[in-house]
């Protein structure tokens, strides 16, 4: 996340402060200047830690990623928590990046500081893979505080981009990936994956990492506004159309999401609000829900399907075989049932039910991708004899707020595994 700190004064963006150690490494906190891509006026500074220069660990990147082989990621951002606390600016705001697992030990470590007063959360893909229900948790509870959401890593993981409809970020941050390479089919997808969001909702885009003219362009060409790297701290490399160096204009975005918190942990009554049930048997949501999952494996790589199935047995090894197909082929796909355990099976994310839960009275799937989503929500009339004529009541929607909140009901119960705890 980023967490804005309180307002003092920086005489120089770039400045470093003491060194220090995180699991044996040696790092240096630096602050680096946040501007617009257009005209380079200053929006905000982030507080960066680094290894040394000379090595490869040099960049923040870097560092975070050893860090969290390392099991150190928390460590570090405890230390760019109190570096972010000292380190201000006039008329700016100052950001730092921090974990979302480390965010309640700073919340309990600073409860009285005036750094909490407002903050960015940052969601990765794989804080969302390892525990959907915690991760959505923390995003509810981060904007009843009054938090803006951003998604980190977009342009690098095709998951980053399926959270985008699923998390509604306020903030998207594009991978350095997305300005450092020629555009290719994948960055294209992106792109395409971006401006929808940022249509439908205003999102702010920022670029990470970019570090030459030809960087800075590319990233305006992707949507950004603003910008973050070493290019954007040597002003005096400056494009000669920026007016003003020295101009300021603090970091704007507000809360941009629209879709209304879930009131029911109930798809199908979420779905069929508003409309119509129709009557079926069996055989024929067969049919709907295997035509459904040939559109969601088509919809591309950043698609995030989700499927309720009662009970394990219905999960068949034919069904299984599709879902692991299109697993291979889309971000995320995540399987629901009566005696499920805790698996990831050739791409396919399995999590238990309760026997009393409702939902084991719900068929449901769920295909949520930038361009294409619908819910098929099926409810068991517990009507039939043969198992292809059981009769079920259901509907069909293709509203992405209404598609959105059936997600979030269902991931609801996806929780880690609670073996892996500790």
């Amino acid at each position: 996340m980023f967490v804005l700190a309180p307002d003092q004064s920086v005489d120089n963006p770039d400045r470093s402060v003491d060194n220090a150690e995180v699991g044996g490494l040696a790092v240096s906190p630096h602050t680096a200047a946040v501007r617009r891509l257009d005209n380079g006026a200053l929006a905000a500074l982030e507080v960066q830690l680094r290894g040394p220069a000379d090595g490869p660990l040099a960049t923040p990147e870097a560092l975070r990623t050893v860090a969290r082989a390392m099991n150190e990621k928390r460590e570090l951002d405890h230390l760019t928590w109190d570096v972010a606390g000292t380190v201000t600016a006039d008329g700016v705001p100052v950001l730092v990046s921090i974990d979302l697992d480390s965010l309640p030990g700073l919340e309990n470590r600073a409860a009285d500081a005036e750094c909490l007063r407002r903050e960015i959360v940052v969601v990765t893909a794989a804080i969302f893979t390892t525990d959907p229900s915690r991760a959505l948790r923390a995003v509810a509870d981060a904007r009843g505080r009054g938090r803006l959401i951003a998604v980190d890593e977009v342009g690098t993981h095709p998951a980053a981009i399926a959270l985008l409809s699923l998390i509604e970020p306020d903030i998207i941050l594009l991978a350095p990936a997305m300005i450092t390479r020629r555009p290719d089919s994948d960055i294209a997808r992106t792109a395409h994956a971006v401006a929808a969001r940022v249509e439908s909702s205003g999102a702010v885009v920022v670029a990470t990492g970019v570090g030459t003219e030809v960087q800075r362009r590319r990233a305006l060409s992707l949507g950004a506004t603003y910008g973050v790297g070493e290019h954007l701290e040597d002003i005096e490399s400056a494009p000669a159309s920026w007016p003003d160096s020295a101009t300021v204009e603090p970091f704007p975005p507000a809360p941009t999401w629209n879709t209304p918190d879930h009131d029911s942990r109930s798809p199908h009554a979420i779905a069929s609000s508003g409309r119509t049930a129709v009557q079926s048997l069996k055989r024929l949501l067969v049919t709907m829900s295997t035509t459904l999952e040939t559109h969601a494996a088509a919809a591309g790589p950043e698609t995030l399907v989700l499927g309720t199935f009662q009970r394990a047995e219905h999960f068949t090894d034919r069904t299984r075989t599709r879902w692991q197909n299109m697993a291979s082929r889309i971000a995320y796909a995540g399987v629901y049932g009566v005696g499920m355990g805790h698996t990831v099976d050739e791409g396919i994310h399995q999590a238990p039910l309760a026997a009393d839960d409702e939902l084991v009275e719900e068929w449901n799937v769920v295909v949520l991708g930038p361009h294409f989503c619908c819910v098929l929500s099926a409810v068991d009339l517990h009507r039939g004899e043969a198992d292809s004529e059981r009769e079920f009541d259901y509907v069909v929607s293709y509203d992405r707020s209404t598609v959105v909140r059936c997600a979030r009901a269902v991931l609801d119960r996806f929780t880690a595994d609670p073996s892996s705890a500790g």
